[in-house]
């Protein structure tokens, strides 16, 4: 799959860099900018956009060096970004120490990214804010804390919902074709199929 990841921080939470070859987006960057600009300079990508997946402190680490690195800034989830204060604040409860970025806010949507053209879904339920990236062409999404192999987000956090969590998958997830490959923001990748059929927490409904 034309994905490198970068797996980063205490939480080992997944910087993913999804490509077609010639232009790239970084999903949630990591903490080590230079890891990061090195890995598109080697495979000749140009960076086309830096987007959040939602806004807990395990997964923005990185936005506030990769902004300055790159010129960009991390595009994320309208309303998690009206929730910053309380998101971030909530996250420094870890005692992780953050350096303030400056976000655009996204909503649900068809986006083009140079050559890359993405469906921007919002699957709130981890957060409010919550978003997936589903790349057609390339066959996969990037669902951040919302799906994990065999797995689910925690829903105990400010703005989660177990209920909408589920609603998300099964409405916007697994309704993508099934041999997807997905992306999450912890641990390995999956697909739609796998999930739908075997994930414990949130099967397919019958």
């Amino acid at each position: 799959m034309p994905v490198i990841t970068i797996p980063f921080g205490d939480f080992q939470a997944n910087c993913h860099i999804v490509h077609n070859g010639r232009d790239a987006v970084v999903f949630d960057p990591a903490d080590d900018t230079a890891a990061v600009m090195k890995a598109l300079k080697d495979e000749g990508l140009e960076l086309r956009a830096v987007a959040l997946t939602h806004l807990h402190i395990d997964h923005c680490l990185g936005c506030a060096g990769l902004a300055a690195a790159s010129g960009m800034k991390p595009l994320v989830g309208r309303a998690d970004w009206e929730d910053r204060r309380r998101l971030l604040c909530k996250g420094m409860t870890f005692g992780i120490p953050l350096e303030p970025f400056e976000a655009e806010p996204l909503d649900e949507g068809d986006v083009s990214w140079g050559s890359l053209a993405c469906r921007v879904m919002a699957t709130p339920g981890h957060s409010t804010g919550s978003m997936s990236y589903y790349f057609k062409d390339l066959g996969l999404v990037v669902t951040g804390d919302l799906l994990f192999y065999r797995s689910v987000g925690r829903s105990d956090f400010p703005g989660g919902d177990g209920d909408e969590l589920k609603r998300s998958i099964r409405g916007k997830i697994y309704a993508l074709p099934s041999d997807t490959g997905v992306y999450p923001g912890h641990g390995p990748e999956t697909s739609v199929g796998y999930e739908a059929a075997n994930n414990a927490f949130c099967r397919a409904a019958v």
